[in-house]
């Protein structure tokens, strides 16, 4: 709603892990969450649930959500984002705080998890060093499993449970991951212990690597927004603030936003700003949409585009380079082999550099042999930046 008279915040919220005003095309995997929440309060077992997607798309804010969730029906269910440059004991040290505040007052869990804090005992994240409270720092794989087990069983008991909503689940070595599964695992029969992450879209052939068994995890897809959907998120927060948007103007957004949820709230994000630095802030028109573009791609171009281009090294490079000389404009495809020829190299000889790309999520794998740009229109980005350098 608006705060007084014409004066309105922004609604949109361009940033990372932001949850947006309208959080909308993600019904489904919600459902699945709350249905292994379900299965687990009731008796049941559950497969953990697993959400890959490309960088971008959303999959922290429907952790972050997800964690609020379980955490408001009394269970404990921490937020662990793993990234790189930042070890497991540093995260996990950044929600030590929010350990025993988010749980149920009164309920057997929450005294379970004060009294194990107040005896110095520590929760670790797998081979990590890392503790809550004052306990030893590198507790074994059993202590981690009992540790578990033991707030598992005094959660139970309040017809609650345990789950770890663990992001950027590729950021973990094989041993640590092959350890984490193997936890999971052996409390998922007879305990309310669920594992709950997300990852890059290689995640489930990384997992298959650390333990055989994850193929029987629950792998679900988190992609770009369809356009009734991304409509739906530009106006419902619009809306909020009693404030609409010019259909033309929407079609503009949607379509330069390409699904991509970030690009949509900062086209809506900027638009927004014109119109209200023009004074009028009750209907966003096509040319405060128009005025807004430049800004938009200025930002994407710099801190989206730029920052992943500077990041990969020179054969890297040369690799982006062939892939977006051979692109299927109507595909946005390329063949690895087409690209392993342009290179003049065998496709066993550039492989490491692919596999490099796809970890560091600048590129994906679609489909066997073929390859994609992770992110919309970062083939075209370049395109062009090759040719300024040449």
């Amino acid at each position: 709603m608006a705060t007084n008279g014409s004066i309105r915040p922004n609604p949109y919220t361009p940033g990372a892990g932001d949850r947006p005003r309208a959080l909308v095309g993600r019904s489904d995997q919600l459902a699945l969450a709350e249905s292994v929440r379900s299965q687990l309060e009731s008796g049941y077992s559950a497969n953990s649930l697993i959400y890959v997607g490309l960088r971008g798309v959303g999959k922290t804010v429907l952790l972050k959500e997800i964690a609020a969730r379980f955490a408001r029906a009394g269970w404990y269910a921490p937020y662990l984002e793993l990234r790189r440059g930042l070890a497991v004991d540093a995260a996990l040290a950044g929600v030590a705080d929010r350990f025993a505040d988010q749980l149920r007052p009164g309920a057997k869990l929450t005294r379970s998890v004060r009294e194990m804090l107040g005896r110095g005992g520590g929760l670790q994240l797998i081979g990590s060093g890392a503790t809550i409270g004052a306990g030893r720092s590198r507790p074994t794989y059993e202590e981690l499993a009992k540790l578990l087990a033991r707030l598992a069983s005094a959660a139970s008991k309040d017809g609650l449970g345990v789950a770890l909503i663990v992001d950027e689940m590729q950021a973990i070595s094989l041993a640590s991951l092959g350890a984490l599964v193997q936890v999971t695992q052996e409390l998922r029969d007879g305990l309310p212990f669920a594992l709950i992450g997300a990852g890059l879209p290689h995640l489930p052939s990384y997992m298959a690597k650390a333990a055989t068994y994850t193929e029987r995890f629950r792998y679900e897809s988190t992609d770009n927004l369809h356009d009734l959907d991304a409509r739906a998120a530009i106006l419902e927060p619009a809306t909020a603030e009693e404030v609409d948007w010019e259909e033309d103007a929407l079609t503009k957004v949607v379509a330069a936003g390409a699904g991509y949820p970030y690009f949509l709230q900062l086209y809506a994000f900027e638009a927004w700003n014109v119109a209200a630095r023009s004074g009028r802030i009750q209907m966003i028109t096509l040319s405060d949409v128009m005025a807004a573009e430049p800004v938009a791609k200025r930002q994407i171009e710099a801190g989206v585009y730029g920052v992943r281009f500077e990041a990969t090294t020179e054969p890297e490079r040369k690799y982006l380079v062939s892939m977006a000389a051979l692109m299927d404009v109507e595909t946005d495809r390329v063949r690895s082999g087409d690209v392993a020829r342009a290179l003049h190299r065998e496709i066993s000889a550039v492989s490491p550099t692919r596999d490099a790309l796809i970890r560091k999520g600048v590129i994906h794998a679609p489909e066997h042999g073929l390859l994609a740009f992770s992110i919309p229109g970062f083939w075209q980005y370049v395109s062009r930046r090759h040719l300024a350098e040449d």
